[in-house]
């Protein structure tokens, strides 16, 4: 048997089980709350962390979106004024081409070409005229193709009052507003 101990009291033992149980249990759940809301912080910092990253990349696929969108502007942009270049230019050679035929007529007019009427549409241009003589029509129509480079084709020939001779001329037009026409304004007239 044991010997009887007054510091060790059966009475005692059961109070510090108790006692230790009851600290243990404090001691965990503190820890317990401190772990969690260590967890929780944590927790807390990295989704601020996150919400700034995603914060970024948002504006930078802004900024990556207002950009392309400012390229595909200035592309069309772009694209349009060289379309509008293009079409300026073929106004142009247009122009040129209409100002060399009317310069050249002109000319003839000083040979003695009386042109009573001009008609256009896309694709022909169609004279009509008279001359005193057949000879100086002729030789102005032979002219007029070559200097153009194009034929000038007679449509329709007859004589008129005074012996002046009447003619209907053709050219395709779409010739007309090519290199050689526009060539045409810096060589020089030609004499019959």
């Amino acid at each position: 048997m044991r010997p009887f101990n007054l510091l060790s009291h059966p009475g005692q033992a059961q109070q510090r089980k108790v006692f230790h149980r009851c600290w243990s249990s404090v001691a965990g759940l503190l820890v317990g709350c401190l772990l969690a809301w260590l967890g929780q912080q944590w927790q807390k910092a990295e989704t601020l962390r996150l919400q700034q990253a995603n914060s970024q990349l948002q504006s930078a696929w802004l900024a990556r979106t207002h950009q392309a969108q400012v390229a595909a502007q200035q592309q069309t942009r772009q694209r349009v004024q060289m379309a509008q270049a293009a079409l300026l230019q073929k106004i142009a050679l247009h122009q040129q081409a209409w100002m060399s035929v009317h310069e050249r007529l002109l000319d003839m007019a000083e040979e003695g070409l009386r042109l009573s009427r001009m008609q256009s549409d896309a694709d022909h241009v169609t004279w009509h005229g008279a001359f005193k003589r057949f000879e100086d029509m002729a030789v102005a129509r032979q002219n007029l193709s070559e200097q153009w480079g194009l034929a000038v084709s007679l449509k329709d020939l007859s004589t008129g009052p005074a012996s002046q001779v009447r003619f209907v001329w053709e050219s395709t037009w779409p010739v007309l507003q090519g290199v050689r026409l526009g060539q045409a304004g810096g060589v020089e007239k030609a004499k019959p």
